[in-house]
């Protein structure tokens, strides 16, 4: 891969300062104002395989689900999900057959139904420490999942995740799970990264198997550690033998093995992290996002990268409709935004500010009763206004435009079928690796489960005698971001 251009150090440069900036203001604050140590932002998108106008982003503070294509964004508390973000935990997420969302967690698997309103749990998986899991590309009733124990498993559902059953053999002996991913193009295949030491020092590893789990095999991810680990970044959906993996780690590189994960090369390299990744939905390009370099994009045929954006993406999701990025608000100008040409440019699909609320749902359902208690919290933090056109305006008739209100339609979406995608991160049906889970911080020790510690940034979960200084900054950040916006456009 070429070196980036002498302005990507300068973008680096000013991109530094910014996010020194954030941070100072916001590790000012009192420690109980910042209890999960990141600033409010998104690091996940999945896509309903059957309703592309359906999404759910996974936030530093839950979730955000849209009904409309990105028109309008409203939040599930992480409570009603079955988790809390005081340890910054980031479950990943899936979304499967039913509409169902799916996210693993410490303590078992939840199960998102009504549209995003009830969440209840798998019996199959209640007790157990699902790691990561993933929604099979074509096929979104078969989803995969990796879970702890005395020696990881797999299992896996063929309805949709309503009902689980354990698959095949038990991973090698020694071996710890982080990611997951089942190959598109053939059912059998999956593939799992983590830490094998089989008795020598541990190396990060991938174990594939051909027959569903039956057997296993295992392989050394070059240059990986305990503090460089692998994640799965995605599998070529006409190709089961092409697999991308991803260091965890500054600096990143992004290595390609097309034998089925039995070897491989270095494909991209960075001096920051590779946070997101995503091959287009025919498998005829694959996108890297890092934080300090920007967008890169290449043919998959020959993996000659050239740099296409300066944006600094947190996670990606290619469909038909476009690529799909999670950003830094603070120093990209949107939080999710969609490209349709390739990452080169991005539309603002979401700015934190115009999130409309809790999710509409009944008080009988865990959103319902849980979310609206704690959503004042929520709106000062992102400095909540309201976005919408006035009526009888031109954005109002015509659709919201997204540099007038922070948000617009995804527009002209025909499927939710989508390549890989990944981020920091994710994948259509999961991030971190190509289900979702977020990496684990350089030499840092592996939670028992699903829910693992968010990428760090500032200090922004409100809480105690603090909340109000918490959100007061988040939102002054945001607020900062949003006037630069309207004195570019005056």
């Amino acid at each position: 891969m070429r070196s980036p251009p002498a302005r990507a150090a300068k973008a680096r440069s000013r991109r530094a300062r910014a996010a020194a900036l954030a941070a100072a203001a916001l590790s000012a604050l009192p420690s109980p104002a910042a209890a999960n140590g990141v600033f409010p932002s998104a690091d996940q998108i999945v896509f309903d395989p059957a309703d592309p106008a359906r999404a759910v982003a996974r936030m530093t503070y839950g979730l955000l689900a849209t009904r409309d294509g990105g028109a309008s964004w409203r939040w599930i508390c992480e409570g009603a999900v079955g988790y809390d973000d005081t340890g910054a935990v980031a479950p990943p997420i899936a979304a499967a057959e039913g509409g169902r969302v799916l996210a693993a967690l410490s303590d078992g698997l939840a199960i998102g139904a009504e549209g995003g309103c009830a969440f209840t749990r798998a019996a199959e998986l209640e007790g157990k420490a699902v790691i990561d899991l993933s929604v099979r590309q074509g096929d979104p009733s078969h989803v995969v999942a990796v879970v702890a124990g005395p020696r990881h498993g797999l299992w896996a559902s063929r309805d949709g995740g309503a009902r689980w059953a354990s698959a095949g053999a038990l991973l090698p002996a020694g071996f710890q799970a982080r990611t997951v991913d089942v190959a598109p193009s053939d059912p059998r295949r999956i593939y799992v990264s983590g830490l094998a030491g089989g008795g020598g020092p541990v190396k990060g590893a991938i174990a594939r198997s051909a027959d569903g789990g039956e057997t296993w095999e295992t392989s050394v991810v070059p240059g990986s550690t305990t503090s460089r680990e692998p994640y799965i970044a995605g599998v070529d959906p006409r190709d089961a033998d092409v697999l991308y993996v991803r260091i965890a780690s500054a600096p990143g590189r992004l290595f390609v093995s097309r034998d089925g994960g039995a070897t491989f090369e270095p494909a991209f390299d960075t001096q920051g992290f590779v946070r997101a990744f995503a091959i287009s939905p025919d498998g005829t390009e694959v996108a890297v996002g890092t934080d300090v370099d920007g967008v890169f994009r290449a043919p998959s045929s020959t993996l000659s990268f050239e740099r296409v954006s300066t944006v600094a993406p947190r996670c990606f999701a290619w469909t038909e409709a476009g690529l799909y990025a999670c950003a830094s608000e603070f120093l990209d100008d949107f939080t999710i935004g969609r490209s349709l040409d390739g990452g080169a440019t991005f539309e603002p699909l979401l700015r934190q500010a115009c999130i409309r609320g809790p999710l509409d749902c009944a008080t009988s359902t865990s959103v319902g009763a849980l979310c609206p208690l704690d959503w004042p919290r929520i709106a000062m933090m992102t400095g909540h206004e309201d976005c919408a056109p006035d009526a009888g305006s031109p954005a109002a008739s015509s659709g919201a435009n997204a540099s007038a209100t922070g948000a617009t339609g995804a527009g002209g979406a025909t499927t939710a079928s989508g390549g890989a995608a990944s981020g920091g991160g994710g994948a259509a049906s999961g991030g971190g690796g190509a289900g979702g889970a977020p990496e684990v911080s350089a030499g840092g020790a592996q939670p028992a489960g699903g829910a693992r510690p968010s990428d760090g940034g500032c200090g922004c979960r409100t809480g105690g005698g603090g909340a109000g200084w918490a959100g007061a900054v988040a939102a002054a950040c945001l607020a900062a971001a949003a006037a630069a916006r309207r004195r570019r456009r005056a």
